[in-house]
């Protein structure tokens, strides 16, 4: 009996947390906590070294389109690079690795769709802290100071990565998640499956940030 009623109770603090991860108000104050850095300052940018995109996922197939194809968060990043890449006018290093690199999905991407050139491309890395040790690795340290291009909920950690590698980062979020919402409007209650997503990218995050605490002390 006590068996029981155990796991009924694991069954309903369960059901109470999915439904608060799936709800704007739980989501957005995950993501706020996160999205601390602001849109790049355009000046900065234009006196940087590079810029540095971080992959976002394992590129998959698409039966419409030839080669691998970037997933939708690579996609948000890609695109923004080109934009600063044109705004900057500084050159590009893309970092991301895997069976399937992302890192040459990304230059094919930014090349045939939107005709820009990488500079450096470095495929071994398969984790943040890679990223930003393979980049140093690549760049020298003539080149130090990277503008890093990521999702705003992505960023903290990334930069803890680059500068501990060495880098000055000027910080580039893309992608905001994080949204002003009233408390008090019946609709934000209701669950959906987007803020399941915020929150689930979210509590990665912040798993993320703690091992790397804990793992660099």
């Amino acid at each position: 009996m006590i068996f029981k009623a155990s796991l009924g109770w694991l069954a309903w603090i369960a059901l109470i947390l999915l439904y608060l991860l799936s709800v704007a108000p739980v989501a957005n104050l995950l993501a706020r906590g996160l999205e601390i850095y602001p849109p790049v300052d355009m000046d900065a940018c234009k006196k940087a070294d590079a810029l540095v995109l971080l992959g976002g996922g394992r590129p998959g197939n698409s039966p419409e389109l030839e080669g691998y194809q970037p997933t939708p968060l690579s996609l948000e990043r890609i695109r923004y690079t080109a934009l600063l890449n044109r705004e900057c006018d500084v050159p590009i290093l893309v970092t991301g690795g895997g069976e399937r690199p992302e890192s040459e999905m990304m230059v094919r991407v930014l090349k045939n769709d939107y005709d820009v050139d990488v500079t450096w491309t470095e495929s071994e890395s398969m984790t943040t802290w890679q990223n930003a040790i393979n980049s140093k690795k690549m760049l020298g340290k003539e080149l130090s100071t990277v503008v890093l291009i990521t999702h705003a909920w992505h960023m903290p950690r990334s930069v803890l990565s680059f500068k501990k590698a060495g880098f000055n980062v000027i910080p580039a979020p893309t992608a905001f998640t994080w949204k002003e919402n009233s408390w008090q409007k019946l609709s934000y209650w209701v669950p959906r499956v987007r803020n399941l997503r915020v929150s689930e990218l979210a509590l990665h995050e912040y798993l993320g940030l703690t091992w790397y605490w804990l793992t660099s002390r």
